[in-house]
């Protein structure tokens, strides 16, 4: 990757940050709900009644999991391969 490629990258995270951070909660919280779902995990708790509010409930999960892996995923996503997070080879894109 080019310096001016990285440039432009850091540009649109800090542009589209907000909605970044959204879609992180969202996707961690519809991830743990389906898992409670299909591995049926813990049937005797009300998740029904928590889907009532659930920015609420996405909030305290999203919380609850940055506690426990905030660092390690910074850290985790900053040494994956390059390939891992690469659509190039599928698309080309261009800014």
């Amino acid at each position: 990757m080019t310096l001016e490629q990285e440039h432009k990258i850091k540009e649109l995270i800090d542009k589209y940050n907000d909605v970044l951070k959204v879609t992180i909660r969202l996707a961690v919280s519809e991830d743990l709900i389906n898992l409670m779902i299909v591995n049926k995990d813990d049937q005797d708790f009300e998740l029904a009644e928590l889907m009532k509010d659930k920015d609420t409930l996405s909030n305290y999960i999203m919380k609850e999991f940055l506690k426990h892996n905030g660092n390690s995923v910074s850290k985790e996503l900053g040494r994956m391969e390059e390939k891992k997070l690469s659509i190039q080879k599928q698309k080309k894109l261009r800014f």
